[in-house]
């Protein structure tokens, strides 16, 4: 899904650079790092959200590294809108009036840490960006083993460079 606001964008020359986002304040820290360190006004930034097909187990009692089968789509439905409403009310603003305008992707995609990983670093492919940019989230090393890191598994699996903002 692309945001009607965002579609213009595609079409401007310039580089591209993912920011993989999900609904943190890390993700909007990692906003601000681009703009300042990376961003050049002819560039197109690109959003992805991934929004989970499966319920985690954990929100059920079960262990975390376990899944359930699909949900309700109007429950995915409601996480896609989600997903873009933090990214228009809480992402697009700190851009002002960029142009070109960024382009937002909404990708739904199963939940677990190698799958969304491989959704962020399919999307940099087939979009040709210079550079993957995500959040590094303060995690502990028995949480990263059990639940696994997206940003782990794009820096060591992505063609392209990924760039972690801590």
């Amino acid at each position: 899904m692309t945001s009607p606001r965002t579609r213009a964008g595609a079409a401007q020359s310039g580089r591209k650079i993912l920011l993989a986002v999900d609904a943190s304040a890390e993700s909007e820290d990692a906003l601000q790092w681009t703009l300042a360190n990376m961003y050049r006004p002819e560039d197109v930034l690109h959003f992805l959200h991934v929004v989970p097909r499966q319920e985690p187990a954990t929100t059920y009692g079960a262990p975390p590294v376990d899944f359930l089968p699909q949900q309700n789509p109007k429950s995915v439905q409601r996480l896609a809108e989600q997903g873009l409403s933090f990214i228009k009310e809480r992402l697009l603003p700190m851009l002002g009036d960029m142009q070109p305008e960024p382009v937002v992707h909404i990708v739904k995609s199963d939940t677990d840490t190698d799958s969304i990983g491989n959704v962020v670093c399919q999307r940099a492919e087939a979009l040709a960006v210079v550079a993957v940019v995500v959040a590094g989230h303060s995690k502990s090393r028995v949480d990263d083993f059990f639940m696994g890191s997206v940003t782990n598994f794009c820096t060591h699996h992505c063609k392209k460079p990924v760039l972690v903002v801590h």
